[in-house]
């Protein structure tokens, strides 16, 4: 089984006890520390080696709407996903350690970041 997140999405709509729950059940991770260059079908392509992909959300820059360095990826699996964690996380793509994390599920909008800073420090 792949190593529980310690990030905590502060911006999470509920309790601890809920997001708990839903990271221990989730197909969608958060893929960090890519390129402002990578694509999706890079990512695609790296992450599809582990199970089929549903989705893949690129993070945007609130303003530009141009790529800022994130993803949410969301497989169909558990399984999957605990294996993209398990191979994918730090390894290099375009020049870049990546690193997977699990996420409680995407909700429209944050794609603009998630945290304090929402991804545009």
């Amino acid at each position: 089984m792949a190593v529980a997140s310690t990030y905590r999405d502060q911006h999470f709509k509920g309790s601890r006890v809920e997001q708990e729950r839903l990271l221990g059940q989730s197909c969608t991770l958060y893929v960090g520390n890519l390129s402002f260059y990578t694509t999706e079908e890079q990512i695609h392509e790296l992450f599809g080696k582990c199970g089929d992909i549903k989705r893949i959300i690129m993070g945007l820059d609130k303003f530009t709407r141009t790529p800022c360095g994130f993803c949410f990826v969301e497989f169909y699996l558990r399984n999957d996903a605990e294996n993209a964690i398990r191979f994918v996380n730090g390894t290099r793509l375009d020049d870049r350690i990546v690193r997977t994390d699990w996420d409680a599920g995407f909700i429209e909008g944050r794609q603009y970041g998630r945290g304090k800073t929402g991804g545009q420090g």
